[in-house]
Parts: C-alpha cells; sequence; structure tokens
C-alpha cells in the first residue's frame, strides 16, 4: 500500500535524520568535554611541576622554611616590578636576569607559605599543591622524586600524594597500561580505573620529579548519560510524531490522486468526452498527470471515433460492391427463369460487373491491410540507396502520359542542387506514394490545369511532392484528408467523373508509408485555388 509504504519511509528518514545528528553532536560533545579535561590536566601537571621544580635541589622539602615578608601579588607585572626594587642597581645584563628572577622565585615560595587552621606553618609543598592543582576538589595528585643511587639506578621516591587516593597509585597503573610518555615532558593517558571510578591522567616530569595528575570522569559520564537518555526518550517520541505526521501528510498528499482515480474510474467508452478537473496551479506534478491524463482520454476519444467511423466507412464501401454483386446476380437469375437460357454477351455483361466489385472489395482489403500492418509497424520494407532526383524525374515522364488523357500538364520542378541527394527507401512502396498523389491531383484538376511534381533539400533532408491547381480543399476538411475512408463532398464527385470511384484510402496509405520511412507529410490547400503535398524524408549523408 502506496500510504503505508510513504508513511514508513518518512519515519524511517525522520528517526535517521534525528539519529545521525544526535550521534553527531552526542560524540562532538563528549570530544569537547574530553579534549577540555586533558587540557586542564596537562596544565595543572606543567604548573605544579614547574613550581616544585624551583625548590632547591639540595634541600628536604619536608623540612624547609621559608623566610621573607608575605606579599601579595595579582599579576606577573607586579612581581616582577616588586623583584625589581629588590636588586641593586649597579647589576647590568646577565646578573641582573638571575638577580630578577631569583627574586620571583623567593617572591611566590613567600606567597605559597601559609598557616593552617592550627596557626602552623603548612609545609612549602603542600601549599605548591594546595594552590595548583589540588584546589580542584576531586584532583587525584602524586609526585615522585626522581633519585639515582650509587649504581646509576633510577628509583622514585613518593614525595606528595592527596589523601582522596588511597591505597592505589597512578604511577603503577600508568605503567602498568604501558602509556608511554607522547613527549619528553608532558603527555595524557586515556582512563585507568581508581577505586572503581574511571580516572584521566596526565603526567609531567623531568630528570628531578615526576607529576601525575588526574580526575575522576564520573561527572563527564553523568553528563553525557543524561544526553544518551534525552535520545532514548527524544527518538521513540520522533518517531510517534513522524507516524502521526507521515499519516496525515499521506493522506493530504493523495487525496488529489485519489480524486483524480475516482474520476478516471467513471470514464468509459461512452463518456469519453468527459475530463479531469485540472487541482491547484501550485501542485505542479498533480497538474502534469491531470494534463496527461485528459491527453491519454482525449487520444483515446479521437481513436473510438475513428475506429467508430472507420467500421461505418469500412462497412459503406464493402456494402456497395456487395450489393452490386447481388443486384447482377438477382437480374441474371430472374432472366434465366423466364427465358430458360442467357446469351453470352449478356453473360459477360454479369461477369463483368461482379469482377469489377470483386477487385474494388480485393483494393479495399489490400489497403486496410497494408494499413493494419503499418499501425503495428510491421510494413515491410524493401530498402535501397537511391538517387531521388533521378526516381523522380522518372515518375515525372510516367505522369506526364497520364496527365495528356486527360488534357492536363505535368511539370517538373527538380531542385538541380538534389541532383546528387539520395534517400533509403522502399522503391515499390515509394512509387505507390508518389502516383497515388498524382493520380489524385490529376482526378481533381480540372483540364486546362497543371500539375507538378517538385523537389527541394537542404543539408539532411529532401522535401518533395505534387501540388496542383485543382478545386482544393476546405480549412474544415484540411485535417481529416489522411482518415481512412474519408472524402470530403467536392472529391465524391471530381471533374473528370471518375473519383466516385475513390476508395479513401489513398492518402492513408500514403502517410502510412512515408512514416514507415521515418519522413512526414503535410498539406496546404484552398478552396478553387488548388493542393500542395510536401514530403519531408531524411537524406543519405
Amino acid at each position: 500500500m502506496l500510504r503505508l509504504r510513504l508513511i514508513l519511509w518518512y519515519s524511517f528518514l525522520v528517526v535517521l535524520t534525528i539519529s545521525a545528528i544526535g550521534l553527531f553532536q552526542y560524540f562532538s560533545i563528549r570530544q569537547s568535554l574530553f579534549q577540555a579535561l586533558d587540557a586542564s590536566l596537562i596544565d595543572d601537571a606543567r604548573t605544579t611541576l614547574t613550581l616544585i621544580s624551583t625548590l632547591p635541589p639540595n634541600a628536604n622539602t619536608r623540612q624547609l622554611h621559608l623566610h621573607g615578608e608575605v606579599h601579595s601579588a595579582n599579576s606577573l607585572r607586579e612581581l616582577i616590578d616588586r623583584a625589581l626594587t629588590e636588586v641593586p642597581p649597579t647589576l647590568k645584563g646577565p646578573e641582573l636576569a638571575d638577580k630578577v628572577v631569583s627574586e620571583i622565585i623567593d617572591q611566590v615560595l613567600t606567597e605559597l607559605s601559609f598557616e593552617d587552621s592550627t596557626g602552623k606553618m603548612a609545609d612549602p609543598l603542600d601549599a605548591i599543591v594546595e594552590r595548583s592543582v589540588s584546589s580542584r576538589r576531586n584532583n587525584l595528585v602524586e609526585i615522585y622524586a626522581v633519585v639515582h643511587d650509587s649504581s646509576g639506578r633510577r628509583r622514585d621516591d613518593e614525595f606528595f600524594r592527596t589523601p582522596n587516593l588511597g591505597q592505589d597509585t597512578m604511577m603503577r597503573l600508568v605503567r602498568a597500561a604501558r602509556m608511554k610518555a607522547q613527549t619528553d615532558t608532558t603527555s595524557a593517558y586515556h582512563t585507568v580505573r581508581i577505586r572503581n571510578e574511571r580516572v584521566r591522567v596526565a603526567r609531567a616530569h623531568n630528570d628531578r620529579f615526576d607529576v601525575y595528575v588526574g580526575y575522576p570522569v564520573t561527572d563527564i559520564e553523568q553528563s553525557l548519560a543524561s544526553v544518551r537518555s534525552s535520545f532514548y526518550i527524544g527518538i521513540p517520541l520522533a518517531l510517534a510524531i513522524s507516524i502521526l505526521g507521515g499519516l496525515w501528510l499521506a493522506r493530504k498528499a493523495l487525496r488529489p490522486i485519489e480524486q483524480i482515480a475516482d474520476t478516471a474510474r467513471d470514464i468509459s467508452a461512452k463518456n469519453l468526452s468527459q475530463r479531469i478537473d485540472l487541482p491547484g496551479k501550485t501542485d505542479h506534478e498533480l497538474v502534469t498527470l491531470t494534463e496527461t491524463l485528459n491527453s491519454m482520454f482525449a487520444r483515446l476519444e479521437s481513436s473510438f471515433q475513428q475506429v467508430t467511423q472507420f467500421t461505418s466507412d469500412a462497412s459503406h464501401e464493402l456494402k456497395t460492391p456487395l450489393a452490386i454483386m447481388k443486384g447482377e446476380i438477382e437480374q441474371a437469375e430472374r432472366h434465366l427463369d423466364s427465358a430458360h437460357e442467357i446469351s453470352p454477351d449478356e453473360a459477360h455483361q454479369v461477369l463483368g460487373s461482379v469482377m469489377e466489385e470483386v477487385e474494388r472489395m480485393q483494393r479495399i482489403v489490400e489497403g486496410l491491410l497494408l494499413l493494419s500492418r503499418a499501425d503495428d509497424r510491421k510494413l515491410p520494407l524493401q530498402r535501397e540507396e537511391i538517387s531521388i532526383y533521378e526516381y523522380l524525374e522518372s515518375l515525372c515522364e510516367d505522369g506526364a502520359i497520364l496527365a495528356e488523357e486527360r488534357g492536363l500538364d505535368l511539370t517538373g520542378q527538380l531542385d538541380q542542387r538534389a541532383r546528387h541527394k539520395k534517400v533509403f527507401a522502399d522503391t515499390t512502396r515509394l512509387y505507390q506514394v508518389v502516383m497515388n498523389l498524382l493520380d489524385n491531383a490529376l482526378k481533381y484538376t480540372p483540364a486546362g490545369g497543371r500539375v507538378i511534381l517538385f523537389l527541394n533539400s537542404s543539408d539532411h533532408e529532401v522535401r518533395f511532392g505534387v501540388a496542383d491547381t485543382g478545386i482544393g480543399i476546405s480549412k474544415e476538411d484540411l485535417p481529416k484528408v489522411f482518415r481512412r475512408f474519408y472524402r470530403t463532398d467536392e472529391a465524391r464527385t471530381g471533374p473528370h467523373g471518375d473519383a466516385e470511384r475513390s476508395l479513401g484510402l489513398g492518402l492513408a496509405i500514403v502517410k502510412s508509408i512515408v512514416e514507415a520511412h521515418g519522413g512526414s507529410i503535410g498539406v496546404e490547400s484552398e478552396l478553387g485555388k488548388g493542393t500542395r503535398f510536401t514530403i519531408t524524408m531524411p537524406a543519405v549523408n
């Protein structure tokens, strides 16, 4: 069912689109969150490593006491300005730079020293971690001092650990996962599991310290879970809405088609004149469909009319010779009943009349058979390449003899530029076409008139035909001249008295043969002035 398929496809596309956009957004959010977290962890690890590396290399950091007045600085600029005030004005160049850096470090370490809640001075290392990375509530921090024994073997001594780490060691987990540093100093790692939590870890190290900073990704995973939950709810809801919307849209979209189908269903052979009303001009597709159907019904109506007319005309044409034959035979039979004998002259007269009507019926049947084959595209053609100029020139000579018998003048107007033009045609059928046109022209042109066989050409085609100065055809009858058995009232009684024996199939046969050759035929005429038939056929290049 078309409606069901439309609804299913519409719903599928809606869900597919929402799912694709949702997945894209979900992974974009996930990547952004983890990239931000990695950047923050790396920055924290680098900051911590930088600060603790300023401690004296030989000092025991657990026993280190800092002296000096505690100052507060809001920016690096203030630290530099204060350091410059402490430097003797006599120092220049590298000595001045070393002294300034030393003073800045002293200022930083001094500011990092503070008293805890008991009034006791906090450990400098604790202060560094507290002021740098541990201020984030869930951060996990491990710091190891790199020590080399007398044999040169490396040993990592634990320097600092945040209490929330418990017994787990990030260094051990990182090394167990074979996570290597991406650079010489800093790297971000994928998550490891600590205390049944997934933790993102970053590492910064140098030749003195190895710093690990981790952050549980529970908050991120909860946020992502909320996003997924919204998709779990939104997608079924979108599916339900799309099904309902698709049902409404399909019903609205198919209603005009159903109306068109109902109207088309009511049209039958008895009311082929009925047409489907055009929908709104905005519905271009439906307008095209309606116009196509109306055009088809118009062709069907025309075909039914032609079939009806053809049946009537064929019956009439066959009825006349049959009636004549029947009358002749009945007359001979009555003569035999009365005289018991018939003279040879009378017998010849009867048989001649019957034979004439039989030949007429034979021509009708042969013409109908030819037209039937042409309609089915089965008209046999024995084509060959011929010079159309020479072919028409020879026909012009034959036609001149027939024209002379009727007191007419037949001339040829053959374009010399077409002398070398050739066509691919069946000479027998082409002879039938030209002679049929010539025969009509001779029949319907009064004595003293003129008939012309002409030929013109262009690059890819030739145009030839027959023109006359005969009785002509009215504008009303002109579109009908190629119909089968159609004859105008003027054509039924030609000026030479032989038109009444015409079958009315000649022009229909001409048109079928020309179209079978891939050509076309047209007619121009005016009552009392003559008629011109023009055939156009493709030329052989």
